[in-house]
């Protein structure tokens, strides 16, 4: 008897770990697409598409984009940072990092977001070459990405 009740209440306490580890490891980005203003954050439960129209900025991240940070809604860092946040810098944004030394700011006239791409020069490039070609006047702390 008392063996059924350890096994059940390890069960009620890894059950819930368990389900916790696997919806962080399948919500967390998995990779970003571009494909004309449209970027989409691949996650294994469902892609996320961030229109880039009326993009304003594009630039690598600094220390001051995080100063002041607070997660409103999401995860701060099993499998990454996503969801939204709010820094003292950037006001709310909404969060798609799994390596914050990578991380690029995108600020567009409807949302600022950030995402962590493997080579961040080329995003920003490719970002960039995207907004030009629709027209849109885009900006950057650093100009020469």
């Amino acid at each position: 008897m008392l063996i059924a009740v350890v096994v059940t209440r390890n069960a009620l306490v890894a059950g819930p770990l368990i389900l916790i580890v696997l919806l962080a490891y399948a919500y967390s980005p998995r990779g970003y697409a571009l494909s004309g203003l449209t970027l989409t954050v691949k996650r294994l439960v469902g892609n996320v598409e961030v229109p880039l129209d009326g993009l304003r900025e594009v630039r690598l991240a600094d220390r001051e984009d995080y100063r002041g940070c607070l997660r409103l809604w999401g995860n701060g860092g099993l499998f990454g940072y996503y969801g939204l946040f709010r820094t003292s810098r950037l006001g709310k944004c909404t969060w798609y990092v799994t390596n914050r030394s990578k991380a690029v700011v995108v600020v567009t006239d409807a949302k600022t977001a950030l995402f962590s791409p493997n080579d961040p020069a080329s995003f920003i490039a490719a970002v960039r070459s995207a907004a030009l070609g629709a027209g849109s006047v885009v900006g950057g702390a650093d100009e020469s990405q």
